[in-house]
């Protein structure tokens, strides 16, 4: 490109970026969060189609068009879950090594070439152009690394880019682009609890691994652009490995990311995890960007780089996550554990097991359940075979600090059922709602279904059933398809019904997560009012349930004896300390 045509071309970008900010401002305020989030994807997918158009390289429209057969491919995976579309991203990939740029030869430094053949060409071409699309994918299941991976990936490439690249050409024009489409739009991919979404990791991996291949194509280094991608992505490569071979050896499936599970195991939270995990990549990518270079004051300076980045996670992970931190993961409080856990830690659990085709088994426990466990070891037996047992209560959450173990986050029920309705509509997942006075259950289905767009109701009834009539309950809900049950039956039997449904022997359900709730469905559908936040944040949403319904009164009078008991547990453990 001559000189013109890169001011032009940075002229461009930067309109882009500056257009795409405002419509974010102008349309935050008028659409709900899913509309706004379409409205930026859409904005992102036609600043892609604007800067192939001005480009004069007919390679890079290619990879561009590729990108955008990419992200409705994605969007097809988002709304049709009965069939794994995965396989097609070869497809795309094949067309766009055959019609678009393909790694005809190897610029290595020194100037030496290696030249491939025509076929090899082809086919090496189409496994890199598949291979970025499910590895934005497969990271994107955990809230926020790929986003995260994007930007560093992105802004590693571009660094590449401009230090080996001797002049303007149609891979520089991409790179800073793309870098400004993501900084223009950070609050959609640098949120560290938020997802690309099948569509757009799928869109960002094709590019990525396009313009790769465009750039060797146009002689720059092979380190810059393959090399370091690889490094980059070496965890997420590995495991990618690891759990499809566990899926066929082991015929089940392993967790996404392995390392980011490891440090949640530890104590970690989600966002020092996150970007911990983050560290590890681009130390290796470093890594990978220097390992071919020629020997250089560069090379050494981005090989000590990568040394510290290391050692400062490792020292982060193995000395400040020590033995104190890793056994708050799981807090025991009256021979039941809690999970010490993030909400969007849970949700991203949930979703990889009911994709798996495994049950999962969710309690809320508040101080009164944590009472009552001593007392029924039924009941005990459940909580702890749940999968999660999430905290709910103040007074449990001061229970567990008081005792050296605090919890991060409070999970209460009628907020994570918000959630998991979300999730549910976002997944197409259909929702059972049980228990409640008659009626119930139905008005709470349509609150949900109002709030959530998409949701998918496939069925709601009252708790008021006998022992006779659970096989007909239970196969309703099997008939029903829902992947989603919310059980209001109280405390303990909905977390005994449960077990027994999801845990037992035999489960009839497959591939389902059953909450128990207690009373929120009477508050999600307006029966009762939840107490207002100044309420909440003192600790008296208690009282004002009991303003509500005074019979619970004999239940709260039970208190003191849970702060009695939780007092006895610490000066115990101080002794067999």
């Amino acid at each position: 490109m001559s000189g013109q045509d890169a001011f032009w071309s940075l002229l461009l970008i930067a309109a882009v970026g500056m257009v795409g900010v405002l419509i974010q401002r102008f349309f935050k305020g008028h659409l709900a969060r899913d509309q706004y989030y379409y409205v930026k994807d859409i904005v992102v997918l036609g600043s892609w189609a604007m800067m192939g158009l001005w480009s004069g390289n007919g390679l890079l429209k290619w990879v561009i068009v590729a990108a955008m057969g990419g992200f409705f491919l994605g969007f097809c995976q988002k709304v049709q879950r009965s069939f794994d579309l995965r396989p097609l991203f070869l497809l795309l990939g094949l067309a766009l090594a055959l019609w678009g740029p393909r790694i005809g030869f190897l610029g290595m430094p020194g100037d030496v070439f290696l030249f491939l053949p025509e076929g090899v060409a082809v086919l090496l071409s189409a496994m890199w152009y598949s291979l970025f699309p499910l590895i934005f994918q497969e990271v994107d299941q955990i809230p926020g690394l790929g986003g995260q991976l994007l930007l560093v990936g992105w802004g590693m490439m571009t660094l590449g880019v401009l230090t080996a690249s001797s002049g303007w050409n149609e891979v520089t024009y991409a790179s800073l682009g793309g870098l400004v489409i993501i900084v223009a739009f950070w609050s959609r991919y640098l949120h560290v609890y938020g997802r690309l979404g099948e569509h757009m990791a799928a869109l960002w991996g094709v590019l990525f691994g396009g313009l790769s291949v465009l750039g060797v194509s146009k002689g720059l280094a092979f380190s810059v652009l393959f090399m370091a991608p690889v490094g980059l992505f070496l965890v997420p490569l590995a495991e990618t490995s690891l759990r499809i071979t566990g899926a066929v050896l082991m015929r089940r499936e392993l967790g996404n990311v392995t390392l980011y599970r490891a440090l949640m195991n530890r104590g970690m939270d989600h966002p020092k995890a996150v970007y911990l995990v983050t560290t590890v990549c681009l130390a290796f990518g470093m890594m990978g960007f220097s390992a071919q270079r020629s020997a250089s004051y560069l090379q050494l300076g981005v090989l000590m780089s990568s040394g510290i980045m290391l050692v400062f996670t490792c020292f982060l992970v193995f000395f400040q996550g020590g033995e104190g931190v890793r056994h708050q993961r799981r807090p025991r409080i009256f021979d039941v554990f809690v999970d010490n856990v993030s909400l969007n830690y849970v949700l991203g659990r949930i979703r990889a097991m009911v994709a798996g085709g495994e049950n999962c088994l969710i309690c809320t426990l508040d101080a009164l359940g944590a009472l009552r466990s001593r007392e029924d070891g039924t009941y005990r037996k459940a909580l702890n075979r749940a999968d999660f047992v999430l905290p709910d209560g103040k007074g449990l959450m001061e229970g567990l600090r008081f005792l050296g173990t605090p919890i991060v986050e409070r999970l209460p029920g009628v907020e994570f059922v918000d959630h998991l309705s979300r999730l549910a509509a976002a997944e197409g997942w259909g929702v059972y709602l049980l228990g409640g006075l008659p009626g119930v259950a139905e008005e709470a289905a349509r609150k949900l279904s109002a709030r959530h767009r998409g949701l998918n109701v496939v069925g709601a009834r009252d708790g008021y059933f006998s022992k006779e009539e659970e096989p007909s309950v239970v196969e309703a809900i099997k008939s029903s398809g829902a992947r989603v049950l919310v059980v209001g039956l109280g405390v303990p039997r909905q977390e005994i019904w449960l077990e027994d449904l999801l845990k037992g022997d035999a489960p009839p359900l497959r591939g389902v997560v059953g909450i128990g709730v207690g009373g929120s469905l009477d508050v999600i559908s307006g029966r009762l009012k939840r107490a207002p936040k100044g309420w909440q944040r003192m600790g008296l949403e208690w009282l004002y349930r009991v303003i509500q319904e005074p019979w619970r009164i004999r239940r709260v009078m039970r208190l003191p004896l849970f702060v009695l008991l939780v007092m006895a547990e610490r000066f115990g453990r101080r002794r067999e300390g």
